[in-house]
């Protein structure tokens, strides 16, 4: 496997959503332009790492643990390549951590991210992760987001998916939901959607 094929947790979410925008940024010279909404969430992600190092664990149902930020993983054989916000190691066991600026609760491909940095940790730290958090900042709730056997062949399967596209350089066909469509920095580029 060689490094340009490597997926990044971040893919699997933007591929979930519409497949086309990872398509768009890996195989073609599209530059997508910023929105101001992904700035506003940039900053909002920044200060809520920082409030984030003067808070207790019990957000998270912790007695104890080290938080590490960002950390930066690799693994060759899952084909992934990320950093992750935040992870929480207590003893053998490992709890990765995102912050997302949004009212909704976690999304399938929210999920399928969460979970191949937990599959990273596993892989690269040797580390057991039973479980994730998701945390918003605009409605400051933290959800527990479950590795389980089928989270993990999901998440392993769209690892593959992503990567035989990008290896193709194969246009995927849009997402279902044209609604997607309507506020995309990328909808200039497809030509067949709306």
């Amino acid at each position: 496997m060689t490094e340009a094929l490597l997926v990044t947790p971040t893919e699997l979410r933007q591929w979930h959503y519409c497949p086309r925008v990872v398509f768009f940024e890996r195989c073609t010279p599209v530059r997508r332009r910023e929105t101001v909404l992904m700035v506003h969430g940039r900053e909002k992600h920044q200060t809520e790492l920082v409030k984030e190092r003067r808070r207790t664990l019990s957000r998270y149902d912790l007695a104890e643990g080290e938080r590490r930020y960002d950390v930066r993983l690799k693994s060759l054989s899952l084909g992934l390549n990320g950093e992750l916000d935040l992870l929480i190691v207590n003893g053998r066991e490992a709890y990765p951590v995102e912050f997302k600026h949004t009212h909704r609760p976690p999304d399938p491909g929210h999920k399928l991210q969460m979970c191949a940095y937990a599959l990273l940790v596993e892989t690269e730290l040797g580390l057991t992760c039973p479980h994730g958090y998701w945390h918003s900042s605009r409605t400051r709730q933290t959800h527990i987001v479950p590795m389980d056997t089928r989270m993990r062949r999901r998440t392993l399967k769209a690892i593959a998916e992503v990567r035989a596209f990008i290896e193709l350089e194969r246009c995927p066909p849009p997402t279902s939901q044209t609604v997607k469509c309507l506020e995309c920095e990328l909808r200039n580029f497809c030509g067949d959607t709306l």
